[in-house]
């Protein structure tokens, strides 16, 4: 639950994050990194890759994109099917957005957190750290650019979700509810709200739950589009390698199939798995 630190280019910002770095830019934004600057970013972060987007929502299917909402539905135009689903959450939970934290309601989320973890796979289970994951929920609520909202069933925290704002966009960041409770729709409702929130009554641009993911299976951006009218504004994925990184890249490229099922066995080698998928996804620009 640690910060990413950034590095800083006349142009922009790197997040270094799990050994690469990460273009730093809302989606639309048309300045994006030459080739150099990626380049010296890997090289002055030892990082094995830089990555960024651009053509933003370019009008035509590829295979990268962001999950975005820049349109909300009232309740009474969704489908019956996203309409019994909304209702049933928000009658199953009650949800608020929150400016400030209890000591209990940290406590709460950290819990929440725990259980929720608990259903990723190994291979990419995070570790959690107690007294770092509280540190980092105190730091969210002195951050006036970041809303966290909290769901609630009979007094219970059932759901945790927290959105950064910037400029005209607001990100979904995190979004857990243990597996237990999606029974009661509470996705449905959240999300429901959350664009009712900044959309209707906030006039916020669009809100957006991120690029692709390649490394968390996870349905829930096919559930934002199935059930919240979400979509894919898709876009080029840009990647610069470290030269060594490049060479092994080469090198198992061609054994990626192999690799992906070698993984349900090795855990180990989901990380070097989702290098060559993203790999992958990169040649199909070329």
């Amino acid at each position: 639950m640690k910060d990413k630190p950034t590095y800083s280019t006349k142009s922009g910002k790197w997040q270094k994050y799990q050994g690469a770095v990460l273009w730093q830019a809302l989606p639309y934004d048309t300045q994006t990194p030459s080739i150099d600057e990626a380049a010296k970013a890997v090289k002055e972060n030892h990082a094995i890759f830089a990555r960024w987007t651009s053509d933003f929502d370019l009008g035509t299917k590829s295979e990268w994109w962001y999950c975005i909402c820049d349109r909300f539905t009232k309740i009474e135009n969704l489908t019956s099917k996203q309409r019994y689903r909304v209702k049933r959450g928000l009658a199953n939970c009650q949800i608020d957005i929150y400016n400030h934290l209890s000591e209990k309601q940290i406590e709460d989320i950290r819990q929440l957190l725990i259980e929720s973890f608990t259903d990723y796979p190994d291979a990419y289970r995070p570790k959690i750290d107690n007294e770092e994951t509280k540190q980092w929920l105190h730091r969210l609520m002195t951050d006036c650019s970041i809303d966290v909202w909290l769901c609630y069933k009979d007094g219970q925290l059932i759901g945790f979700c927290y959105c950064q704002l910037e400029k005209d966009v607001v990100w979904l960041k995190q979004v857990k509810v243990p597996t237990k409770h999606l029974g009661t729709d509470i996705n449905a409702a959240l999300g429901y709200k959350i664009c009712e929130y900044y959309l209707e009554k906030k006039n916020y641009r669009f809100i957006c739950d991120g690029e692709r993911n390649i490394k968390h299976q996870t349905n829930y951006q096919d559930f934002l589009i199935r059930v919240l009218n979400f979509r894919y504004a898709y876009c080029k994925l840009n990647i610069a390698y470290a030269r060594w990184i490049r060479i092994v890249i080469a090198i198992l490229f061609p054994f990626r199939k192999i690799i992906g099922i070698l993984v349900k066995k090795s855990p180990q080698l989901y990380n070097v798995y989702c290098v060559l998928k993203q790999e992958e996804i990169r040649k199909s620009f070329i």
